[in-house]
């Protein structure tokens, strides 16, 4: 059975590949999947990592970025410029034993994000599940599988580093790890369903009005 049934995406960055949202989407991205130089536009913003897979970059347009790993553009968002770097330990605990870092957070309430999940040995990162929104997740440690699929019907697709998986809205799926190694996922959340909200943030948290 075709992944493509549930809406999944296998590729991996020994190839070159694009992957780009139809028309039916309401949210536009390209993924550049291997080896390219890519133009950016202004008024869009490239999310991408270094050749050492050590830091994550975004850069908004317009600007030309060459990249061996994978390189998401997204449409009409322009994040500030900015580099992190992927290494250092997770900070928010997350389900099943997992845990994770928000290498760019979600700047307002939507806005794109990039997370770094760490799943443990022998562990699953969520129960099956479902997103509103595309994600764009590259393996850069690791190897563990991606389930897709309902009931019965599941199909295991093997994730390595350099594998990239991109699932659509509404895919029903989850990652799993059988080995005894950690597996590290860096995904990118086309457009996130929280965020730094008006009355929901650290400092305004943090402030007693008198």
């Amino acid at each position: 059975m075709n992944t493509n049934l549930y809406g999944a995406h296998y590729f991996h960055t020994q190839d070159s590949h694009i992957f780009e949202t139809d028309s039916e989407q309401l949210y536009y991205f390209r993924a550049y999947i291997g080896n390219h130089t890519v133009e950016v536009a202004l008024g869009d913003s490239i999310y991408y990592f270094d050749d050492a897979l050590q830091n994550a970059c975004v850069k908004k347009g317009p600007c030309i970025v060459s990249t061996k790993h994978l390189a998401t553009v997204i449409r009409g968002y322009m994040h500030p410029d900015a580099t992190a770097s992927l290494n250092g330990v997770t900070t928010l605990p997350y389900v099943n034993g997992c845990s994770t870092k928000q290498v760019f957070p979600p700047l307002r309430l939507g806005d794109p994000t990039l997370q770094y999940l760490k799943m443990p040995p022998f562990s699953k990162e969520q129960e099956h599940h479902i997103h509103s929104t595309f994600r764009v997740v590259l393996i850069q440690k690791g190897i563990g599988k991606s389930i897709v699929g309902m009931e019965d019907k599941n199909i295991e697709t093997t994730l390595n580093p350099g594998t990239v998986c991109i699932l659509e809205p509404m895919c029903p799926h989850h990652f799993e790890t059988d080995t005894g190694d950690y597996l590290i996922a860096l995904p990118i959340h086309i457009f996130s369903s929280v965020g730094i909200q008006e009355k929901n943030h650290p400092m305004f948290n943090g402030t007693v009005i008198l």
